[in-house]
C-alpha cells in the first residue's frame, strides 16, 4: 500500500489514535440498545401514543440518517472528491457541515482516501477492496489507517476542506446537540432525541456508507464492463427490490456504483430506468433555482456510448481516441 495513505508495520497507529477510531466505527451502535432500553423504562401507553412516539422516533432516525448522508454524497463525494457540480460557498459549506457529522474521520483524510480508492480500485493497493475480505472492505480497513496521515494535495490546498477537517469534532457535537434540543424543544425529549436523531442517524448514515465501500464491489451487476469490481447494488425478486431500493434511498443514490466508478465526473450516478438517485434529483431542483451550475450530467445516450467504449479493448480505444483527435483537428482546420 502507499505509504502516504495507509500505515505501514513500522509506523502502527496510536493506541489513543486506535480508541477514536473504534469509537467512530463502534460508538453509533450503543444507540440501539440505548433505544431498546428507553423503551422498556419508559413504555408509550395506549395505541395513540404508542403510534405517534413511533412516528416521531421514525422521523428523528430518518431525518438524522438522511441529513448526513446526504452531506457525504453532495459534499464529500461528488463536490468534494469529485467536483461533478459548482456552486456557492455557503451552500458548499453547508453540505461539507452536514458531512462532518457522521463521524467518518476528517474530511480531508475521507477524500483523499476515496481518490486512492479509485486510482487503485480493487487493486492491491486500494484500501477497501473486499479482495482483502468484505468485512476488511467494510470497516475493518478503517482501523489499519493512520488517524493523522499525509493527503493528496489536491484537497490540502483547499481551505474550506481544510477548515472542516480541523473543526471536525465541533461539527460531530453539533450534530449530536441539535437533535437533543429539538427533541427537547418539541416534548419528545432530549435524550430521545439524542437517541434517534443523534445516535442511529449516525449508525445507519455511517453502515450505508460502509456498504457502499463493501457491497457495491461484491453484490449486484454491472450496467458497465470497468475493470474493478463495482457493481450497482440492485437485487432481482421482491425483497431483493425492496433492499436496493432502501439502500440506495438512504444513500442518496451512492449504491449505484458501477456507473460512477464508469464515470467518476457524472453529477448522477442513476444512469439508467429504474435507477434511484436522490442525489441527481435534488441537483436538478438546484440547478433551476441557479444555486448550482456546470453540473456533469450524464444523458442515457452517453451512457450507452461509455457502455460501447467499455466493452472495447485497450488497442481499439486507443485507436477510437486517435480518430476522434484526428477528427477535431480537421474541423479545426476547416
Amino acid at each position: 500500500m502507499s505509504s502516504a495513505i495507509a500505515a505501514s508495520p513500522d509506523n502502527k497507529k496510536p493506541i489513543h489514535h486506535q480508541l477514536i477510531t473504534d469509537a467512530i466505527i463502534f460508538a453509533p451502535v450503543a444507540a440501539i440498545p440505548a433505544a431498546v432500553l428507553d423503551i422498556v423504562m419508559h413504555p408509550p401507553h395506549g395505541w395513540g401514543r404508542s403510534l405517534g412516539f413511533a412516528f416521531t422516533a421514525l422521523l428523528f432516525t430518518l431525518f438524522g440518517t438522511k441529513l448526513r448522508t446526504l452531506g457525504i454524497s453532495l459534499g464529500f463525494h461528488r463536490q468534494g472528491t469529485h467536483p461533478s457540480y459548482q456552486t456557492f460557498g455557503w451552500l458548499r459549506a453547508f453540505f461539507f457541515m452536514l458531512g462532518c457529522t457522521t463521524a467518518q474521520g476528517k474530511m480531508v483524510n475521507w477524500l483523499s482516501d476515496h481518490h486512492h480508492h479509485h486510482i487503485h480500485s480493487d487493486e492491491d493497493e486500494d484500501l477497501h477492496s473486499p479482495r482483502h475480505g468484505f468485512w476488511h472492505a467494510y470497516f475493518g480497513w478503517l482501523r489499519g489507517l493512520l488517524f493523522d496521515r499525509r493527503v493528496y494535495p489536491i484537497f490540502a490546498k483547499d481551505k474550506m476542506i481544510m477548515f472542516f477537517s480541523n473543526t471536525f469534532f465541533v461539527w460531530l457535537v453539533l450534530g449530536l446537540a441539535v437533535p437533543s434540543l429539538v427533541g427537547w424543544a418539541t416534548g419528545f425529549g432530549a435524550y430521545r432525541g439524542l437517541i434517534y436523531g443523534g445516535g442511529l442517524g449516525i449508525f445507519f448514515a455511517n453502515y450505508v456508507t460502509y456498504w457502499v465501500n463493501a457491497g457495491c464491489h461484491t453484490f449486484g451487476k454491472q450496467d458497465f464492463k470497468t475493470d474493478d469490481l463495482s457493481t450497482n447494488f440492485w437485487l432481482d425478486g421482491f425483497w431483493g427490490h425492496k433492499l436496493s431500493w432502501t439502500f440506495a434511498y438512504l444513500s442518496w443514490g451512492e449504491t449505484n456504483h458501477n456507473n460512477h466508478h464508469a464515470r467518476a465526473i457524472s453529477a448522477n450516478h442513476g444512469m439508467f430506468k429504474g435507477q434511484l438517485d436522490p442525489s441527481a434529483n435534488l441537483l436538478h431542483i438546484l440547478e433551476k433555482c441557479r444555486l448550482v451550475w456546470n453540473v456533469h450530467w450524464t444523458d442515457r445516450e452517453q451512457a450507452r456510448q461509455l457502455q460501447q467504449e467499455l466493452e472495447l479493448t485497450p488497442e481499439e480505444r486507443k485507436k477510437m481516441a486517435l480518430a476522434k483527435h484526428s477528427a477535431k483537428q480537421t474541423a479545426g482546420r476547416s
